[in-house]
């Protein structure tokens, strides 16, 4: 997938793109500015640089398009046509323009006739974008985006993208940072903490930080693109150093097929004879070649069996069984060419396996609760580094701070539970007939003894003498 940054058309931001090193400029015609009195020289104006054409959607001049490409075609690698203008005579070069996502039967119609197509931002939406993606793949389409949406390009095959955010990082203060493995956007509102954030990301990029910090506007421009140029040499799908470029699409000699990818494909689609699409079936494969997922293994654990004992009285087990059980691989599959990590890993090794390893078990008790400490470690450090990172910026309470604060007392909670090993017994007794709670646990006479008063009843001689006992108060005293 190649970037085209567009801003070309303007010399403010030409300059800065051609003093970058950029090797490819986006160029919208409808705001280039064109001499009167003399002839545009194409080669001074873009020092020998690719050049996308394409113009505004609400552009009328048609002349101006027509005039400027015949004049310069030669010069320009792609032209982004209107919806109004013929260019077959331009051959491959002419890419057709699709903008209104309502007409997905234009959309397939000029897949299937021309083989590649251009597709505005505005017409990219979650129900278009799974329709664009079928439509590619089943023409073979070549794709040419004009989008600045890091989701919406890594989300379909572009053969080119034409960019044109990079801009907002000049006009409007935003910042555009490449951290390593993915593309950053922050606002105006959130530039003094966001660059700060990235320290480390914009002096790997070779930017002045300082000047950053200052928003000079020519380093927040160069920040912003080799972030896309970071951006895209990720996400190149071939290396142009493997070989030549041109070779896959060379003639055999001896007339045989040569096999071209359908997404490099550039020659017209033939009409389709139907509309039913034949599907391989999938081949079975034989047992012998399965193997196991490598991030789990099986280990043999062997059970206990009955015991018996012998005529000797020594105790022997019987029947014990091998019980293949789950267990984790802590063997790494990560390699250092493909990890997000690579740029700025410690153990980065060229074309070898993660230098790393996790060796955990878990089997006792004590395996169980030296993890989960650490795990509680872990957490307070997180929460103690966000406190001096809320120190070193100095913007009052941050509430990514008081989030981790609660996670950690949840941990501990969680790691109390775990950790509980106290036994609790409740009994809940519930009775709806005549008789007390021990006549229904204990049967009628345990009831009757519990009525009963200590030493059996009263004799009359017992009564008498309790009754002597009692003191009589005259109302009067």
């Amino acid at each position: 997938m190649k970037i085209f940054l567009s801003g070309g058309e303007k010399s403010s931001h030409r300059s800065l793109l051609l003093t970058s090193g950029v090797q490819r400029l986006g160029v919208n015609i409808s705001h280039l500015a064109l001499p009167k009195r003399k002839e545009f020289d194409f080669n001074t104006t873009f020092k020998g640089t690719e050049i996308c054409l394409y113009c505004s959607e609400n552009d009328e001049d048609v002349h101006k398009y027509d005039e400027f490409i015949r004049a310069h075609h030669d010069y320009i690698s792609l032209i982004i046509g209107r919806p109004d203008y013929n260019g077959e005579w331009l051959g491959q070069k002419y890419i057709p323009v699709w903008s209104d996502g309502q007409d997905l039967e234009r959309l397939a119609w000029i897949c299937q006739k021309e083989g590649r197509v251009a597709i505005s931002d505005k017409a990219i939406n979650s129900k278009t974008l799974p329709r664009i993606k079928s439509l590619a793949s089943r023409w073979g389409a070549r794709l040419v985006g004009i989008t600045s949406k890091p989701d919406v390009i890594e989300a379909l095959p572009w053969d080119t993208v034409i960019v044109s955010s990079w801009t907002s990082a000049i006009r409007y203060g935003e910042t555009q940072v490449w951290d390593g493995h993915s593309l950053r956007r922050y606002p105006a509102q959130q530039k003094e903490s966001s660059r700060k954030r990235h320290r480390a990301d914009i002096v790997r990029l070779g930017i002045d930080f300082d000047a950053v910090m200052e928003d000079d506007v020519k380093e927040v421009g160069l920040l912003a693109i080799r972030s896309w140029q970071e951006w895209e040499n990720r996400n190149m799908a071939y290396d142009p150093s493997e070989g030549d470029d041109e070779a896959e699409f060379s003639t055999s000699d001896t007339g045989e097929i040569a096999t071209i990818t359908p997404g490099m494909d550039n020659t017209r689609n033939t009409v389709s004879g139907g509309t039913s699409i034949a599907i391989t079936p999938t081949s079975k494969r034989h047992e012998s070649e399965r193997v196991l997922l490598p991030v789990m293994g099986i280990e043999q654990v062997t059970s206990m069996g009955s015991r018996t004992a012998d005529e000797q009285g020594e105790s022997i087990e019987v029947a014990p069984e091998q019980i293949p059980v789950m267990r984790y691989q802590g063997d790494p599959l990560r390699q250092c060419d493909s990890c997000y990590l690579a740029s700025r890993c410690p153990a980065f090794k060229e074309h070898s396996d993660c230098g790393f390893s996790i060796p955990l078990e878990i089997r006792t008790k004590d395996q169980l609760q030296s993890a989960l400490r650490a795990l509680l470690e872990m957490q307070m450090s997180r929460v103690l580094f966000a406190r001096f990172a809320e120190e070193l910026e100095g913007q009052g309470l941050d509430p990514a701070l008081s989030k981790e604060v609660d996670r950690m007392f949840e941990l501990v909670n969680k790691f109390k539970e775990i950790s509980d090993s106290r036994e609790l017994v409740r009994l809940e007794i519930e009775t709806r007939s005549g008789g007390g709670v021990l006549s229904r646990l204990f049967g009628p006479k345990a009831g009757e003894t519990a009525r009963q008063l200590p030493g059996g009843p009263l004799t009359t001689s017992q009564f008498d003498s309790a009754a002597m006992d009692i003191i009589d108060v005259d109302e009067d005293d």
